[in-house]
């Protein structure tokens, strides 16, 4: 079993069988700014690119985008 948290206000709980179900659901709390990707340059400087996120992305990906740094994943075993 697998629980995804929100941390930030107001936080929740949910738990998931299986991680496809629980990338489902995070994947539904993800921009579209996050979804599609993003570039911010400085000049001629690039300083963060964030890739495309789809549902093929891994978990970890989706938990480094902006939105979903809002969330953390446990594992019960």
């Amino acid at each position: 079993m697998m629980i995804l948290i929100k941390v930030s206000d107001p936080g929740w709980e949910k738990e998931f069988q299986t991680e496809h179900d629980l990338k489902e659901e995070l994947y539904t709390h993800l921009c579209a700014q996050c979804k599609e990707g993003y570039k911010e340059e400085f000049g001629a400087e690039l300083f963060y690119e964030q890739e495309r996120i789809s549902m093929d992305s891994s978990l970890g990906e989706m938990l480094s985008t902006g939105c979903g740094c809002e969330f953390y994943v446990e594992e019960d075993e």
